[in-house]
């Protein structure tokens, strides 16, 4: 009996994490994907981003991936879950209006900054939104936008290429391609 009773407690335990993560998938899937890019690799950590419309309200989204920890240096990356969503606007030409404006930093002077509005949560945005400053960097010959948002005294940040977020562009235009009676 008691070998029994301790199978049945195992198997509980080992339905939580799926139970719960069931409505995580539930929630994530109210993201529409548009258009995503993968950059990194080849020894260095591989950062996705991506390009989305939220299903129950419309709105575009811009998800820089998930952000280092650490300070101005040197950036700890260990947080797989949450995500750095900037938001684009609540039409496609909104957005793509956002994303050409986010492009222009790359042709501001060194060390500039910027700031936008931003949430950094689990899966999907909520409607806490929160200051991200966009710092353009130079390192060799690739031209970098740094995005962090300060948490008491560290600093959350991630970067994006010039080249992915114009690969982003280009998607995003080309979905308004295709479905040109979309908002």
């Amino acid at each position: 009996m008691k070998t029994i009773n301790k199978i049945l407690v195992t198997l509980l335990l080992a339905m939580m994490p799926l139970m719960a993560s069931a409505q995580f998938i539930e929630k994530a899937s109210q993201r529409i994907e548009i258009t995503t890019v993968e950059s990194g690799g080849d020894g260095f950590a591989s950062t996705e981003y991506e390009v989305f419309k939220m299903n129950d309200n419309g709105s575009y989204w811009l998800s820089v991936g998930h952000l280092g920890i650490g300070g101005d240096i040197v950036q700890l990356q260990f947080d797989p879950v949450y995500e750095l969503f900037i938001p684009l606007g609540d039409t496609i030409d909104e957005a793509i209006g956002t994303m050409q404006d986010l492009k222009a930093l790359y042709k501001l002077p060194k060390l500039s900054t910027t700031e936008v509005k931003g949430c950094l949560a689990a899966a999907y945005p909520s409607e806490n939104l929160e200051t991200v400053t966009l710092t353009n960097r130079r390192f060799l010959a690739s031209k970098l936008l740094e995005v962090s948002v300060k948490r008491d005294d560290l600093i959350r940040a991630t970067y994006i290429d010039k080249s992915s977020l114009g690969s982003l562009l280009n998607g995003l235009k080309f979905y308004k391609k295709l479905h040109p009676k979309e908002k």
